[in-house]
């Protein structure tokens, strides 16, 4: 009899469950994780027999089951209680440092070459002094803090490899050995893939030392505090129940405040920030105002120079320090800007070309592939 009833409660608890995922609307867009949630995938019979359609409609299901996040909270409170160190592909590693679980397949050593390809042929249409720099995630400054008998790949072999095939008309900048050197200090987000101000300013600099400029140093700015309340990328994720906070820095003085102004996709401000991000569960996005096909930057350092940076996100806080150096800032995003990179240069006159990106996104952006 009470094998019966568990039963019964058992499907009826399961029917409610299918029930109330039909009717209640699903979402577009999760804050919480801060990615766009799967569509309702359109059928052919080409997908079915492919094995597309079976995949995306398991992406649907799985991004709109109805308790998600709590179903997410609760398995990872449990693995964490019973000494697991990883939750939805991110790694929990030492001193609350989350850390993204990754092996690169064929796929990906593949777009590795075809990205090193696209740059080469892209620098050959241009005639301006070109910088790439390729910038380590904290799984590789802080590989220490990994879980023992963590899998990861080796971003120092990528960087390596990258930088010796990239045409040498090409200045690599390599940022590892200043990032080594502070690794004590807070140059990584604990909870989130991106650098702290601090990491971006010690970045920046080897950009600087490359154009034989002396560092910028952190006591020629007012250093201040934005929230203490963030929680990044890998933290929506994994979602670790009691995870340590991060904290918001940015550095201040009279080349990033009181611009003359900042243009972001037709939106124009006065500022490198957006203060209504703060309040949300994307505030990275408080750098730059998010993810923007071309930011363009005036400031008041009326010195002449103009710089191109073609990018990923890791540069939108790393314009806080561009600031010292140039009069005008550009920074195009491939993953959104569709027109030609190589005809918008030959119609500027820019005195230097920098790219910027982290090993982790270059792996997998396509993007950077269409460049022309």
């Amino acid at each position: 009899m009470n094998n019966k009833i568990f039963f019964f409660s058992f499907m009826a608890i399961w029917v409610l469950l299918i029930i109330l995922n039909f009717i209640i609307p699903n979402k577009e867009f999760s804050e919480q994780e801060n990615r766009p949630l799967a569509k309702l995938p359109y059928f052919t019979f080409e997908k079915l027999v492919d094995g597309k359609y079976v995949s995306q409609m398991d992406d649907y299901i799985n991004d709109h089951f109805i308790f998600r996040n709590e179903f997410i909270k609760t398995k990872s409170f449990l693995e964490k209680s019973i000494g697991k160190d990883e939750n939805n592909d991110v790694y929990i590693g030492k001193n609350g440092y989350l850390f993204e679980k990754k092996i690169l397949s064929k796929a990906d050593y593949d777009n590795i070459d075809n990205v090193i390809n696209s740059v080469n042929n892209f620098v050959d249409k241009i005639n301006s002094k070109v910088y790439f720099m390729l910038v380590p995630n904290s799984i590789s400054i802080y590989s220490d803090k990994l879980p023992k008998n963590a899998v990861t790949y080796d971003q120092n072999e990528i960087i390596d490899y990258f930088y010796q095939m990239l045409d040498d008309k090409i200045v690599k900048i390599d940022t590892r050995e200043s990032l080594y050197k502070n690794k004590s200090r807070y140059i990584y987000f604990k909870t989130d893939h991106h650098m702290t101000s601090l990491g971006a300013l010690i970045t920046y600099n080897e950009f600087r030392k490359s154009m034989g400029k002396d560092n910028l140093l952190e006591k020629d700015y007012t250093i201040k505090t934005v929230t203490n309340e963030f929680l990044g990328t890998l933290d929506s994720k994994a979602q670790v129940v009691n995870q340590e906070k991060d904290r918001i820095d940015i550095y201040e003085n009279i080349y990033n405040t009181n611009l003359d102004s900042v243009y972001y996709d037709g939106k124009i401000s006065n500022s490198l920030y957006n203060e209504e991000y703060l309040s949300k569960k994307d505030k990275y996005s408080y750098f730059l105002n998010s993810n923007n096909a071309k930011v363009i930057i005036n400031t008041k350092n009326k010195n002449g120079k103009k710089l191109l940076v073609i990018k990923d996100s890791y540069a939108h806080i790393m314009a806080q320090f561009m600031c010292n150096d140039y009069e005008q800032i550009i920074l195009l995003d491939p993953r959104y800007y569709k027109a030609s990179i190589s005809d918008y240069i030959k119609n500027n006159d820019f005195s230097e070309i920098l790219f910027i990106y982290n090993v982790s996104n270059i792996i997998t952006d396509i993007s950077i592939r269409g460049l022309r």
